[in-house]
């Protein structure tokens, strides 16, 4: 299977990804996951959970804007977690690790992350996207913070606000919403 890659300029970085057909988005950056990528506040210490992370921009991204941070890039599908470990090397960056796994179930039991960035598989059902929205929740401290992308037609903001309690929205164009909820800390003191 042939590679393509890609070169595109994204938050002031230059990126370079290779792609292969099969691989969501494999002949650019799709205008989701670029406005999610502007809309996304990353600390320089944040640890970043990309969760379904395709051939890793969004997280690629992430980690180079935490520089004293870490990012763990996930996806189910082994070409892409492939693509994504080579486009970390590619782009130099050593603070970030992929795995795959399904969602955040098949990441350590105390992982805990400061945001959360998902650009979800809209493809894959309501259920899936669904237990994205509940397994970042899980997975984020208190405070933290979920960056989604989804197209304007799709009614995920609802599950975000009943899951997390808030959501606003940080951003849109050409049909895509980003999504910002935050975990509130719990009254009880518990994360």
């Amino acid at each position: 299977m042939a590679d393509a890659i890609i070169q595109e300029r994204v938050r002031d970085f230059e990126i370079r990804l290779v792609t292969q057909p099969g691989v969501f988005a494999h002949r650019g950056i799709d205008p989701g996951s670029r406005l999610l990528i502007e809309a996304m506040r990353v600390s320089p210490t944040a640890r970043v959970l990309d969760l379904g992370c395709g051939y890793g921009v969004i997280g690629i991204v992430a980690a180079k804007l935490a520089t004293r941070g870490h990012a763990v890039l996930v996806d189910a599908d082994i070409r892409a977690t492939r693509l994504a470990k080579r486009n970390l090397e590619l782009n130099g960056v050593t603070n970030a690790d992929v795995v795959l796994g399904d969602g955040a179930h098949d990441l350590p039991q105390k992982s805990r992350f400061d945001v959360v960035v998902s650009n979800p598989p809209t493809h894959s059902g309501r259920e899936v996207l669904d237990d994205f929205v509940a397994s970042a929740y899980q997975v984020l401290k208190p405070r933290g913070q979920l960056y989604l992308v989804i197209n304007r037609l799709l009614s995920l903001k609802r599950e975000v606000d009943e899951v997390f309690g808030n959501s606003e929205t940080v951003a849109r164009s050409k049909g895509y919403v980003v999504v910002r909820a935050v975990k509130m800390p719990s009254s009880r003191g518990e994360d």
